[in-house]
């Protein structure tokens, strides 16, 4: 008897144990649907107002997280400017109490002309989610110019690129790049945004990664010349603002870091929208290298730092949105599928067009570099440009 009591004793135990875990396998769900549900709200989709142009000015949009050099980027943005009344900037400050991380100076003369969206860098989703809000600060300037916040500018670089962009061959083009690291001479630096490779490929999944990469083109007679590239660059875009309302940013990508640059990148193309790289570079970035561990490799990242917990089943959520945007067959969870229509590819040109043009083959993950190529707009293929000469450093990104 006291045998079949033991057995008796431990069955039970054994049975409330299974029916406890699955009861906080089911409580951890439903809390984990329920925190998931508030980043697809309805209150974030917010459309552009309709403003009259406001001629010959710029809007500067500048996503910051926790970046000591976000009030010297804004210093030297208005300080080197030809027109700097004409600048006026956005900013996502996703800031700790530390005054060190403050976008904007002291007693600064064109205070009137920067805009602010603070964020504690507690609630901070990303760079993506940043650069929606900052979006959200523009009041109808002409042009739209979106930077990190480790940038310093040249002499006189408004007046540089309007002139540059008066040369592009109509109105929806738009410039990209990633700019000379700090120390160089940016106009005997120029980079093409020209290939890209895939990275942490999950078949399972379906999922992947796009990292695109750049060139320095170092042939003396190439430099100067706007490529048109399939590309796209989170760090430096300019372009007339109405882009706005043909690819509004997506506020339904909490999170997302890698496949930011190839969705804007594909959005804008089936919309009808060409990117260009920028002639002759306007400023300088400090990138980061973890090999020596610089000052903008030891900053805070929102993915590094203790704020955000459990950030990556969030991200993942984001990256599922993204690929079932672009075409993928991925299982998506229904509430991140919000306004997925209005915030995804235009019907300009299908995206097959913008694959072909890019040179990417997503169902075997191989690509085909632009980077000895120009594209002719006329005959629509990419021709053969060997004297183009880049050199095969790559530029690091941010």
């Amino acid at each position: 008897m006291p045998y079949t009591g033991i057995c008796i004793f431990l069955l039970i135990s054994i049975s409330l144990l299974i029916l406890l875990t699955l009861k906080n396998n089911h409580i951890s769900e439903s809390f984990e649907e329920e925190n998931m549900s508030k980043y697809f709200t309805e209150d974030k989709h917010k459309k552009y107002p309709q403003y009259e142009t406001k001629k010959n000015t710029i809007f500067v949009s500048i996503a910051s997280y926790r970046d000591f050099e976000c009030s010297k980027t804004v210093q030297s943005l208005f300080e080197n400017a030809n027109e700097p009344n004409n600048i006026f900037v956005g900013i996502c400050s996703q800031n700790s109490s530390s005054p060190d991380e403050e976008c904007l100076p002291d007693n600064f003369k064109y205070s009137n002309n920067i805009r602010i969206h603070k964020l504690k860098h507690t609630e901070a989703l990303g760079p993506t989610y940043a650069r929606y809000l900052c979006s959200h600060l523009w009041k109808g300037e002409e042009f739209y110019l979106q930077i990190d916040s480790h940038i310093l500018f040249d002499k006189n670089w408004d007046k540089t690129i309007l002139n540059m962009y008066k040369q592009l061959p109509h109105k929806k083009c738009g410039f990209v790049g990633y700019p000379p690291n700090y120390g160089q001479n940016p106009a005997e630096n120029p980079s093409y945004i020209c290939s890209s490779h895939f990275e942490k490929i999950n078949d399972q999944e379906g999922t992947f990664d796009i990292v695109s990469e750049a060139r320095i083109i170092s042939k003396p007679d190439r430099k100067g010349n706007a490529f048109m590239t399939p590309y796209f660059s989170a760090g430096f875009f300019f372009c007339n603002a109405s882009f706005l309302y043909d690819v509004p940013y997506d506020p339904y990508l909490p999170y997302l870091f890698q496949g930011e640059e190839p969705l804007m990148a594909i959005r804008l193309y089936t919309s009808g929208w060409d990117m260009y790289n920028i002639p002759v570079p306007i400023c300088t970035h400090n990138y980061a290298d973890h090999e020596t561990q610089n000052d903008q490799a030891r900053k805070p990242k929102f993915w590094s730092d203790n704020s955000h917990i459990n950030w990556q089943s969030i991200q993942n959520c984001s990256k599922k949105r993204y690929f079932k945007i672009i075409g993928q067959n991925v299982q998506c969870k229904p509430e991140s599928l919000i306004h997925i229509n209005y915030y995804g590819l235009g019907n300009q040109r299908t995206p097959q067009e913008y694959y072909d043009f890019a040179g990417i083959n997503v169902k075997d993950k191989q690509i085909e570099s632009r980077c000895n190529s120009k594209y002719d707009a006329k005959l629509k293929k990419w021709i053969p440009m060997t004297e183009i000469n880049t050199d095969n450093k790559d530029i690091w990104k941010s």
